[in-house]
């Protein structure tokens, strides 16, 4: 594949486009929360772009259409499944979350200070380790395949590009630019699928060559991959963390102006998420269709590229791959650096001026951008450790779910019982993931136990069983801790936010939930 004159003019635009919108807007910021929460003053539209952008980064071009490639639609039931793990943030922890800063503050607020920095500094550690050197290693071999760029130029140009205009404008920038990026990548990604689905005859043509259990989106229970009560259930825990307590996606709906424009964001965020397993994993398929015969499942996107995009169309591609890896970088580096500041920072100097907050957090950035570059080599040295991993981080996402729905849902919830909870994660989580490659627990041969999956869902049933116990067994929290992080009224979470009907948030979120279940139905 040979790049034409039109494809790097379409390229040089996107990236002066995006160096401009962001430089432009990074105006002066005067306080710490419009530097990290752009002011308080986002709209829904941006909001729900952002998440979206925040989402999606160049291994999901990558991984999503191999996963197709390999094992039809199934895989789309992760996308599927992020528009019912909005519902928690949208009803339940949203209206907790619009007066803070981070969602560790929340859990300071809940339990206590060493929860706060226990959770500030996992996610930390794992937006290094995982997010950002995971997206740049990816992003140097797709940009390497496509353009035949060094993969440790991709990884530092990339990298410092988006940390200099994340540092100038803070969270402002990021949501905006994000928005252009959102605008591109959906572009790019229905050019691909328009074009493939022309070369094999349309949906039809390409269930006539593929096998039908290719467009089946529900597994037996028993799958080793897709198992229906770990997508079900898991992926909807883990998923309830990933879009209802990670710093990474919530931030967005923190810099909401009012409660009712951060819950209108994120269902349009749930809108655009309906999209992504037409747009990225249906390519897969289609090279499937196309090209039965490739060594690896990962070629697929790049093989539709060379073969199916002409020239124009393959620059802008290749711009929507850039501008979903920068929207999720950037997305990153602003959220590690808020926690970075208010979490750590501000425990250390809490009189510090405005000014120097902003100051920790832009160096917080350009520290996170150094680190994560450095390490993202490493994942191709070791990329079983990354498996792991990454693994892990799903294995405990579990834990920390329940103990955000337990905090909120169940005022009996003790500190000590946080702590039992994490303390018997970290013990049974590496224990069932490890077992999952050596197989040295027999009971865990039993077939339905055999699914990773449904691992993790037994790793978070004892967790959970250690956490109602240890908080039975220990005093009940102070009243006064109780009153602004629990819910005490069942009514207030189906309570409307006075917008008018046709914005009210109780219209969309059924719309949208009701058509990820209709599609998830359809595709069984």
């Amino acid at each position: 594949m040979t790049l034409q004159g039109i494809d790097w003019l379409v390229i040089g635009l996107y990236a002066a486009g995006i160096l401009c919108a962001g430089f432009l807007l990074a105006r002066k910021t005067q306080s710490s929360e419009g530097y990290f929460l752009a002011g308080r003053a986002l709209r829904w539209p941006f909001i729900g772009a952002s998440l979206f952008a925040a989402n999606i980064s160049a291994e999901h071009f990558v991984g999503l259409a191999g996963s197709g490639y390999a094992g039809g639609m199934a895989v789309g039931g992760y996308e599927w499944s992020a528009v019912f793990c909005l519902v928690p943030l949208v009803m339940l922890f949203l209206p907790f979350y619009i007066r803070i800063f981070t969602v560790p503050e929340f859990l300071e607020q809940r339990f206590s200070p060493g929860v706060r920095l226990f959770f500030s500094g996992f996610m930390v550690v794992l937006s290094v380790l995982t997010k950002i050197s995971i997206s740049l290693w990816a992003s140097s071999l797709v940009f390497a395949d496509l353009l035949g760029w060094p993969p440790l130029v991709v990884i530092w140009v990339i990298g410092l590009v988006t940390a200099l205009y994340t540092m100038k404008g803070g969270l402002r920038v990021v949501v905006y630019t994000d928005a252009l990026q959102t605008t591109i990548l959906l572009i790019a990604a229905v050019v691909l699928t328009v074009a493939g689905l022309r070369h094999v005859g349309g949906w039809s043509g390409l269930h006539a060559r593929l096998a039908p259990e290719m467009f089946s989106m529900v597994r037996p229970a028993t799958d080793p991959d897709y198992p229906w009560p770990g997508m079900f259930i898991g992926v909807f825990l883990a998923g309830s963390f990933y879009w209802s307590m990670d710093q990474v996606l919530v931030q967005r709906t923190f810099a909401a102006k009012t409660l009712g424009e951060g819950r209108r964001g994120a269902i349009l965020c749930g809108f655009l998420k309906l999209t992504t397993p037409f747009l990225l994993v249906l390519p897969g398929l289609i090279a499937k269709a196309l090209f039965p015969d490739l060594a690896k499942a990962d070629q697929a996107y790049g093989t539709l590229l060379r073969h199916l995009m002409p020239a124009g169309l393959l620059g802008l591609t290749i711009s929507g791959i850039g501008a979903a890896l920068m929207g999720h970088i950037s997305a990153t580096y602003n959220s590690v650096s808020t926690l970075i500041t208010r979490d750590f920072y501000l425990r250390w100097r809490p009189g510090a001026a405005q000014e120097q907050q902003i100051r920790v957090g832009r160096i917080a950035v350009l520290v996170v951008f150094v680190l994560g570059s450095a390490w993202a080599p490493m994942i191709g040295r070791f990329g079983n450790l990354f498996t792991y991993l990454q693994t892990v981080q799903v294995y405990l996402m579990l834990p920390f779910a329940g103990i955000f729905f337990l905090g909120v849902l169940w005022r009996r919830t003790t500190t000590p019982g946080v702590i039992a909870c994490l303390g018997t994660a970290c013990v049974v989580c590496p224990l069932l993931m490890l077992n999952g490659e050596l197989h040295f627990l027999p009971f865990m041969a039993a077939p339905l136990l055999r699914p990773w999956l449904q691992a993790a869902l037994l790793a978070f049933a004892v967790s959970m069983a250690v956490l109602v116990a240890a908080s039975l067994a220990t005093p009940r929290p102070a009243a006064a801790k109780l009153a602004t992080t629990t819910v005490s009224d069942w009514r207030l979470l189906f309570a409307g936010d006075g917008s008018g009907w046709l914005r009210d948030y109780r219209l969309w979120l059924p719309v949208v939930v009701f058509l990820a279940a209709a599609l998830w139905y359809a595709m069984r």
